[in-house]
């Protein structure tokens, strides 16, 4: 049927070309976009000059001499009036020969409401903009099939209206952190995404080749270790929004390739950086939908300040497991699955964590003080030197934010890398690069440094009420 359909489309080109019409014009100047023109003629009241807009034809009601069209664009709807009498026979006749559905195309005329109290355009003149070889999908509105909406998202984002203002609220989203940031005297900047060395999180990376260095590089599964060289480099405060890529799952909350927000800010901690996040995310929130509350799923989530604080070791106990007086045998008993590299007890308890606690944290909580085998980027706990100071931010049974007090002593970072090598000779393929270039940038002297990670994907998810981050992510990765 489409073949038939499409082989249809083409004859109609080819009339066209004949009669020497270009069915893909250069230009088209419009005075009024769709959304201008329905927002600014309401309540009866109508533009006095005509206007001349575009958008693609959603619909044909034929009516013998009168043809009502309605044309989109944008995600908005203008009905327009076609009649013999008002065209004339010959661009009427041109009309109902050669305009189809899926067609884009240019109209000018006068504005007017129906009886029915419809604003509608009546058209004066019309031009095809844009031939369209398939027709639109009829069966598309309330499809089930996920992965054919993700494969043709244009179709996606033409037909369903919910999925559009996903999108359009993710752009605000961004907008609104950088003004956030912005405002508060952080810098933007740009670090690598091909990195020779990958580093700034535990995650199995991409791997590509440099033709002309004849050398393997990664795409970076952070920005970490450049933005910290910039720290060293005399910047303050600075933040990225960009592309990270890690070779791990794909599922509801993972996708290879997202979005994320890092930024370190020079002489702060991670008790800055929790009232940072706490206040970032809640003005964010409440400048995107006008609220601090969010319905996601079954929950109705306040994002309104001061968020719960509660330290890993607590949040496991609260759940029944004192895990401070439970030897290596019985916290190794309970893992769903044996560690990379062997055991661990720091490793060990923090994937306890994930299996016992993670789903329950509803509200915004931060997870503060992990074991200090969970990161080799930062700094030990000032009071309990089995700790470090880290905290991650959990909503809705997700983690959305990552930060530290961040490590600046380069011996003890030295350590650390090293520990990490020791862990991937053992099959930890996650752990952590040795950075020798950073360590010599460290030796330079490190201020004192907060650093912080948010999820953009899983953030505009709780914004959206989306609950799969292939709906916030306009073309998720799917196989082949």
């Amino acid at each position: 049927m489409r073949c038939e359909e499409n082989v249809q489309r083409l004859d109609v080109i080819k009339n066209l070309r004949g009669k020497g019409i270009n069915p893909y014009p250069h230009k088209y100047p419009i005075t009024h976009n769709i959304r201008r023109i329905v927002a600014e003629n309401r309540d009866g009241i109508v533009y006095e000059d005509d206007v001349t807009t575009a958008g693609r034809v959603f619909a044909i009601r034929r009516h013998g001499r009168t043809t009502f069209v309605d044309i989109h664009d944008e995600g908005v709807r203008l009905q327009c009036y076609f009649t013999r009498d008002h065209l004339g026979d010959k661009k009427y006749k041109f009309f109902q020969k050669f305009i189809q559905k899926g067609d884009i195309i240019g109209v000018s005329g006068s504005l007017f409401y129906t009886k029915t109290g419809e604003l509608t355009l009546l058209v004066d003149d019309f031009r095809l903009l844009s031939k369209a070889l398939y027709d639109l999908p009829a069966h598309w509105y309330g499809l089930k099939a996920n992965e054919t909406r993700y494969r043709k998202r244009y179709l996606d984002t033409l037909l369903n209206l919910k999925v559009r203002e996903t999108f359009v609220m993710r752009s605000k989203v961004i907008s609104e952190i950088r003004n956030f940031l912005n405002s508060r005297g952080f810098l933007e900047v740009e670090t690598p995404i091909m990195q020779p060395v990958y580093g700034g999180a535990n995650a199995r990376p991409f791997k590509t080749y440099v033709n002309a260095l004849n050398e393997t590089w990664y795409l970076r599964i952070s920005p970490e270790l450049y933005l910290k060289r910039l720290i060293i480099g005399g910047f303050n405060k600075v933040y990225e929004i960009g592309k990270v890529f890690r070779n791990e799952d794909i599922d509801t909350k993972h996708n290879p390739e997202f979005t994320m927000l890092e930024l370190y800010e020079a002489y702060a901690d991670y008790n800055d950086m929790m009232s940072l996040t706490e206040e970032l995310i809640s003005t964010v929130v409440e400048r995107t939908i006008g609220s601090t509350v969010v319905n996601y799923g079954d929950y109705e989530i306040d994002f309104s300040p001061q968020w719960r604080r509660v330290t890993m070791y607590d949040a496991l106990r609260e759940e029944g497991y004192d895990v401070s007086a439970m030897s290596d045998e019985e916290i190794a008993s309970m893992l769903k699955k044996e560690l990379p590299g062997g055991y661990n007890r720091g490793l060990a308890l923090a994937k306890l964590f994930e299996q016992l606690c993670e789903d329950k944290l509803i509200q915004p909580t931060f997870v503060m003080d992990y074991p200090k085998e969970t990161s080799p980027l930062c700094k030990i706990h000032r009071k309990h030197p089995e700790l470090i100071e880290r905290f991650e931010l959990y909503v809705a049974g997700m983690e959305i934010a990552n930060a530290y007090t961040e490590l600046n002593d380069p011996i003890l970072q030295h350590e650390f890398f090293v520990e990490e090598t020791k862990r991937r000779t053992l099959g930890d393929e996650e752990a952590h690069q040795y950075d020798e270039d950073f360590i010599e940038a460290m030796k330079y002297g490190m201020p004192p440094c907060g650093g912080l990670g948010i999820g953009i994907d899983r953030l505009v998810m709780l914004i959206t009420g989306n609950t799969s981050i292939k709906e916030v992510i306009a073309f998720p990765m799917v196989k082949r």
